[in-house]
């Protein structure tokens, strides 16, 4: 790809070559910094290259078997030739969105394997026009990113902004008292939330400046207390569905109606189809829609059907077009906006010694949408387990409850209970430790 030339060069672009960045060849970046993860998204679309931004967070495992996925990616971030520091030398640059493949995106799939998410430049444009339709975006507005960079609701700010003319404002990770204070006092017009960060600017109990019109509200399921309390606060939330494979949002209410019913996120964006498959699951279908999950040649088309992606959500489709989002059909947990799936959380727990057997569960919460639970036997207690986790496991992956049961209930092919294991972390009615605070 030629860049145009009123597109200056990045001198980060420069950076990215002399490391070995190539056509055709993702650039994995491994980085607690959200401005370096900036820089790099600039100066990859310049390139034309792919940018694989990774959570820092994930186990060695996880990541390794990702970067398989994708095949042959040039790592640079922390720890590496191509340092955080040497990133954050270079000045932003612009984003423009690169012809072909732009962005993978790391999330879980239903089977417990991490997927890469293959996105186009075509993908990233199609998404932040149709968001700006819904949500009006432009020269003179400036939306507040405390959203991880690493996952598609942080990384589609930078691509909406760039796009239209207006300015990201960009946070290190999710500090309530700074978020509040840049609300009050930065002129801040737009912002994305997960409900968890919702909650704590709310208890707060200040309103946030009139210029803020727009407050984006997803990544978990949103109860309806917690949005009347913040409508009747004087926040203008907008609840909204998206994920990695639709390039972030595909349906987004332009204001909360009352009451609300908990789910309702309006009708799809322009050029979206919504579907439902036999078992109630929805289906979209539409230009923002992934080229595929990644595979060593970076093909497209894998995990679609006909252009249909099929999710793991079940979903309403109203009379009028609205979708309502019922729930995850599968097992991922989702606290505090963060995805977790079961098995990922089972394998380093299993690392604890004297534990037997582990299950990892949801339990439902007003806040967080669920909190992490472990149920599991062996010779220790439940805050003798909390405690190693806490030393053993970093963010939303740690478990904030524990259970000891004598043996965990097992389906006739010996996979634990599911059901059985949410059963008794709801119920709560074996030996138990407290949840802590996320």
């Amino acid at each position: 790809m030629t860049p145009p030339s009123t597109f200056p060069r990045p001198s980060a672009a420069d950076l990215l070559e002399q490391a070995g960045a190539r056509a055709g060849r993702p650039v994995a970046a491994i980085t607690q910094s959200a401005p370096a993860l900036a820089i790099l998204a600039n100066a990859a679309a310049f390139l034309g290259v792919p940018l694989f931004p990774l959570d820092p967070a994930l186990p060695a495992t996880v990541v390794a078997d990702l970067l398989d996925q994708v095949g042959g990616a040039l790592v640079v971030g922390d720890g590496r030739d191509l340092s955080t520091e040497r990133i954050l030398r270079c000045p932003p640059g612009r984003w423009r969105p690169p012809h072909g493949l732009a962005l993978l995106i790391a999330t879980s799939g239903s089977s417990g394997r991490p997927k890469a998410v293959m996105l186009t430049g075509d993908n990233l444009a199609a998404a932040a026009a149709a968001s700006a339709k819904r949500t009006p975006l432009g020269p003179g507005d400036r939306w507040l990113a405390c959203l991880p960079l690493f996952h598609i609701g942080g990384y589609s700010i930078l691509v909406r902004c760039a796009l239209a003319g207006a300015e990201a404002i960009i946070h290190q990770g999710f500090d309530a008292a700074r978020v509040m204070r840049a609300l009050e006092t930065e002129r801040i017009s737009h912002i994305s939330l997960v409900p968890t960060m919702l909650a704590r600017l709310l208890d707060f109990g200040r309103a946030p400046s009139p210029s803020l019109r727009h407050v984006l509200v997803g990544g978990a399921a949103l109860s309806a207390p917690l949005a009347e309390r913040a409508a009747a606060a004087g926040w203008p939330i907008q609840p909204t569905y998206g994920m990695s494979e639709t390039a972030a949002q595909l349906a987004t209410l332009p204001n909360l109606p009352r009451p609300w019913r908990q789910g309702h996120v309006g009708r799809p964006f322009d050029g979206i189809e919504l579907a439902l498959d036999d078992d109630g699951r929805l289906m979209v279908r539409g230009p923002a829609v992934m080229a595929g999950y990644a595979n060593p040649t970076l093909n497209p088309g894998d995990g679609l059907s006909d252009g249909w992606f099929h999710t793991n959500d079940l979903a309403e489709i109203t009379p009028a077009g609205d979708l309502v989002v019922l729930g995850r059909a599968d097992d991922m947990i989702v606290s505090g906006g963060k995805k977790i799936h079961p098995a990922t959380v089972e394998a380093v727990v299993a690392q604890c010694p004297a534990i037997e057997s582990i299950g990892i569960v949801g339990r439902p919460d007003a806040v967080w949408g669920d909190i992490v639970v472990a149920v599991f036997s062996g010779d220790l207690g439940p805050d003798a387990l909390l405690d190693w986790c806490r030393a053993n496991i970093a963010g939303a992956l740690r478990p904030r409850a524990a259970i000891r049961v004598a043996a965990l209930p097992l389906l006739a092919t010996g996979k634990p209970d599911r059901q059985a294991l949410r059963r008794l972390a709801i119920g709560n009615d074996a030996e138990a430790g407290a949840a802590g605070q996320q």
